[in-house]
């Protein structure tokens, strides 16, 4: 019984020492653990707030990414003649000839910040000297298919644009390392030119300016086309083109213009499209057109048309009814953007009354200070 009574004690002994060392180990492990608690907390604010700066990273990068058109991944855009460009990021510089086409271009980039040579900058120094800054040091690459690829090899162009005319040449571009994006079609139309731009801001990863150009490109048409709906005459009008006896048959964006003011174009017949048919003085007087319309760009003038026997009983010459088509910076009867405005230009020419030379003025206002953030008076555009 005694042994039992000293083994209980014993053991008491041995357990309450057990529990005192256990009560020290667990204060002292308690500090330490707060410790390491309260720098475990630290380190996971620390964690949590690199994260969330990376997140913030991540969704800016993401961001940047974004508005670049998903040019990161790569994105496709088609030309006239169904060719699909697969690109990795969005075109920066490119080069060609063709006037027309190199426009979509300028109005793209609201100057010349896309072009790394040009073609024939005689027929383009009126309006691009003024809004392409360096123009006079932009390198000339020759004449529509007559192009120095020497001088190309070497401006560091990304791509060469040209119209469907001019496809035939993406052998030669292919010789210096370019490929060839054919931008604007034979066929000449409002849509096509506003295909042309949206084709020409994909690739520049500007597809947003490009809705926006087309947007005011059908304001100003329309505006000037409801001006002119209840006008009473609509008149026969013959284009003339670069030389005396050219004229724009139905498949021009001349007839377009025409045909949005109220009038008819006066050439009938089938010809070549996208090009001025060359024809006789026979053949003018056979159209008998009420109204003569001539480009600012033609070899001839007003004068010459007026005082030419041939043409003595074609109505409009009667009437003293031939006119110079604007403009004097850039023609408005090209398939480019600014033929919104010779729409206007014709529909104040035809019908003053319903369409002023203020309505006129403030349309030209609204495109140019849109594409370039400039306005120009009315002595410059030759209006």
């Amino acid at each position: 019984m005694k042994q039992s009574v000293k083994f209980k004690v014993l053991v008491g002994f041995v357990l309450a020492a057990m529990l005192a060392l256990f009560m020290v180990a667990c204060s002292s492990g308690s500090g330490s653990a707060s410790s390491t608690s309260d720098s475990a907390s630290s380190e996971s604010v620390s964690a949590s707030s690199e994260s969330a700066s990376a997140a913030s990273e991540s969704a800016s990068a993401a961001s940047d990414s974004a508005s670049a058109s998903a040019a990161a991944g790569g994105f496709e855009v088609v030309d006239v003649t169904g060719k699909v460009f697969t690109l990795e990021a969005p075109v920066n510089k490119v080069i060609g000839t063709h006037n027309p086409t190199l426009n979509a271009v300028v109005v793209i980039g609201g100057g010349g910040q896309h072009l790394a040579g040009f073609g024939n900058k005689e027929k383009a120094d009126g309006l691009y000297s003024k809004v392409i800054e360096g123009w006079d040091g932009l390198t000339s690459i020759g004449k529509g298919k007559e192009v120095n690829f020497e001088t190309v090899a070497t401006l560091g162009a990304d791509m060469a644009l040209v119209p469907e005319r001019q496809a035939s040449m993406a052998e030669e571009y292919a010789k210096v390392g370019l490929d060839t994006f054919v931008a604007l079609p034979n066929e000449e139309s409002f849509d096509t030119i506003k295909e042309s731009l949206t084709r020409i801001g994909t690739l520049f990863g500007k597809s947003d300016r490009a809705a926006e150009i087309n947007a005011e490109f059908d304001k100003l048409v329309s505006e000037a086309s409801a001006a002119c709906e209840g006008a009473a005459e609509k008149p026969s009008v013959l284009f003339m083109g670069d030389d005396l006896y050219e004229v724009a048959s139905s498949s021009m964006i001349q007839t377009y213009i025409i045909d949005a003011v109220g009038a008819t174009n006066a050439v009938q017949g089938d010809y070549k499209p996208g090009e001025f048919a060359s024809v006789d003085a026979e053949t003018i007087a056979g159209f008998n057109p009420d109204v003569i319309w001539i480009p600012n760009y033609a070899s001839y003038s007003v004068d010459d048309v007026l005082n030419d026997p041939k043409l003595a009983e074609v109505s409009a010459v009667k009437n003293g009814a031939v006119y110079m088509f604007p403009s004097k910076l850039e023609p408005w009867d090209y398939p480019t953007a600014s033929t919104c405005l010779g729409v206007c230009w014709a529909a104040n020419s035809l019908h003053p009354d319903q369409y002023s030379k203020e309505d006129l003025m403030k349309a030209a206002d609204e495109f140019y200070t849109l594409v370039y953030g400039k306005t120009f008076t009315a002595e410059e555009l030759g209006i």
